[in-house]
């Protein structure tokens, strides 16, 4: 009797412990949709439904069949905000879409012609940027065209052998990404905030965690997120990786400083490599 009884409870537990998992699954399994849900648009789609705004130091374009003075320009914002045109002058177009430049222009240049014509268009994304860090070839920024992807951004930035493809972080802030922030909240009330939801990381920002190995592998798309302006995507390293870098500065950290003279040289050349394959890439693109 005693044996039976011991049975029954060891199998009520078994019960129970089964029961808790299945519980921590399903939650866990809600989070992960509630995180994929904050990165996606609400009718997907081949580009964002944001309108691309101009900034220092993006290069825009100018053509006109009736005004002489503004046909054929390309102007960089200035970083005032501003460019300047022939006859017309200082215009400020910092913030406005090509469309609402389009008719500052022609406001401007309707006090000399009576008829205007003018077209605007950005020949150079160079103010909204996506950031790329980590274990992967290129890393650094890349102009934001308002149709990246990430399957887009790791083709051009190449994970290396050291990647872990399957933990592909992508990071989106829902605080002010430039120019900082008063932190508002004590470290104690943040974590509160964060358990209450739990899509945000502990800094408050949106994070995604992609496996890049299934959407090449096995075309599984669903992650392919449309990216925005100051994402931030990070490959770690796998695990063995991590290991070896983290054994490395302990047998070898005299390598560290032989690494920090040879620097200056090797950003040098890596920097001109990257910049040769971004214009080859992007001007390759535009043809």
């Amino acid at each position: 009797m005693k044996t039976q009884g011991y049975l029954a409870k060891i199998l009520c537990v078994a019960i129970v412990v089964g029961l808790a998992g299945c519980s921590q699954q399903k939650d866990d399994d809600i989070t992960k949709i509630e995180r994929l849900q904050s990165f996606l648009q609400k009718q997907r789609g081949p580009v964002w439904g944001i309108e691309y705004r101009v900034m220092p130091p993006d290069v825009i374009a100018i053509s006109s069949r009736t005004i002489k003075e503004v046909s054929e320009i390309t102007q960089q914002v200035r970083p005032d905000g501003k460019i300047s045109l022939p006859l017309i002058g200082e215009v400020f177009v910092a913030g406005m879409t090509p469309q609402q430049i389009r008719q500052e222009i022609g406001t401007a240049a309707k006090r000399y012609y009576k008829k205007v014509d003018i077209t605007v268009y950005v020949v150079e994304y160079n103010s909204q940027q996506i950031f790329v860090f980590g274990e992967v070839a290129l890393p650094g920024p890349m102009p934001w065209t308002g149709t990246d992807t990430l399957l887009d951004v790791m083709a051009r930035t190449q994970p290396t052998r050291l990647a872990w493809p399957e933990k592909i972080k992508v990071i989106r802030s829902t605080r002010p990404a430039r120019g900082g922030y008063l932190p508002e909240q004590t470290d104690d009330e943040q974590c509160a905030a964060v358990e209450e939801q739990d899509i945000l990381n502990p800094q408050g920002a949106q994070e995604l965690v992609i496996d890049l190995k299934a959407m090449v592998e096995s075309g599984d798309m669903s992650h392919n997120v449309m990216l925005q302006p100051d994402d931030v995507i990070y490959v770690p390293p796998n695990p063995f990786a991590a290991a070896g870098l983290a054994l490395q500065k302990v047998l070898f950290p005299t390598q560290q400083a032989t690494s920090l003279i040879a620097a200056p040289a090797r950003i040098d050349n890596d920097a001109y490599l990257h910049w040769k394959y971004r214009d080859r890439y992007y001007n390759t693109g535009a043809e």
